[in-house]
């Protein structure tokens, strides 16, 4: 019997509550085992019997917990409404020999999300549009920059809590794969194109995102950068107060990966804004941000590493369902200018 596996009278307890009678385990057999889990047998006082499964693996698609009860969550959702045998029991979670079953997940279930009340203060990104006629930064823009880098680079020196090569390996892997694959990011945007098109027809599209996975291939190996992250870090989400302090809000999709994908998040509102405009302000914006990126974190690497993101951002200010009316041949021209980005590794300007 392994030794990390959940004990009987933690198991009795919760297979009690929810089975609503008294089930008490005298037996947990291991049965058998995948690359993924191995799998347990569990006999009761009573001749009743179980099976649990436990992750075993970090890695092809499970490198963070949240993503194995996600997939343990659907697993457990399927077999009920198969409605045959073996019924599933529910989704087990153990921290630190407290467990719990998840409540059941239905498709009428109402989701919430529950979280301290920021307020005060205008978005960034509206403060940001209302600047396309300024010539050049000032100490207010350098300011409210330095604040910004202050505020990610120190959700960026947050590390991996588990020293392991291969598991850190693996969860950076999982963090740039997720910009192309992630339910919410490159495909279901290119999901959102017809195949013809005037900005990016299907063709287009393909080579698009071979450029984009040739960027993820680069830097797979590059996982001594993995970081803790923001996910969605743009203007939107960031808000100065009145006495000049700043919040954000919105962590969501991508927790741990490269700071590139962060970093290259936020620099392509001053990229996008540059090229509809032809204003250097912009240009200076971003130089700035990344200058002091570059020197309040010593990462050398970041203006390359912002190459795994861009692709990405590059679709977002074309989408067709977020910019029906965006101009053709601005839109192409700065597709283009995202595609010899990705092909040069860096981000440039001109």
């Amino acid at each position: 019997m392994e030794s990390e596996i959940i004990s009987k009278e933690v198991l009795s307890k919760v297979l009690s509550e929810k089975c609503g009678k008294l089930i008490e385990v005298v037996g947990l057999e291991k049965i058998g085992g995948g690359y993924h889990s191995d799998g347990f047998k569990v006999t009761s006082k009573d001749g009743q019997n179980f099976f649990i499964k436990k992750f075993k693996s970090n890695d092809l698609g499970f490198a963070y917990p949240e993503r194995k009860i996600f997939s343990l969550l659907i697993s457990d959702a399927m077999g009920k409404r198969a409605a045959k045998g073996p019924a599933p029991i529910g989704v087990l979670v153990v921290n630190k020999g407290e467990a719990k079953l998840l409540p059941d997940i239905k498709e009428d279930s109402e989701i919430y999300h529950i979280q301290e009340f920021g307020f005060g203060g205008k978005p960034y990104f509206e403060e940001l549009s209302k600047r396309k006629d300024k010539k050049e930064i000032d100490e207010t823009d350098k300011e409210e920059i330095i604040k910004i880098v202050d505020y990610i680079s120190g959700i960026h020196s947050i590390k991996y809590p588990i020293a392991d090569e291969s598991r850190i390996k693996e969860v950076y892997r999982d963090g740039i794969r997720a910009v192309i694959n992630s339910p919410e990011l490159t495909i279901m945007l290119l999901h959102g194109f017809d195949e013809n098109n005037p900005i990016l027809n299907l063709a287009e599209q393909k080579e698009y995102l071979g450029l984009m996975y040739e960027v993820i291939q680069k830097w797979k190996n590059k996982y001594s950068r993995l970081c803790a992250l923001h996910g969605d870090f743009w203007g939107a989400n960031l808000f100065f107060k009145e006495d000049n302090s700043l919040w954000v809000v919105d962590y969501s999709r991508i927790p741990w990966g490269d700071a590139g994908i962060d970093i290259g998040w936020w620099v392509s509102q001053y990229l996008w804004s540059y090229s509809e405009t032809k204003n250097p302000y912009f240009k200076e914006l971003g130089e700035f941000f990344i200058e002091e990126y570059e020197r309040k974190t010593q990462d050398k690497e970041i203006r390359e590493a912002t190459t795994i993101v861009l692709g990405l951002m590059g679709l977002v200010i074309i989408f067709p369902k977020f910019h029906s009316d965006r101009d053709i041949t601005l839109g192409r021209q700065f597709i283009e200018k995202i595609k010899k980005i990705l092909l040069r590794g860096k981000l440039e300007w001109d």
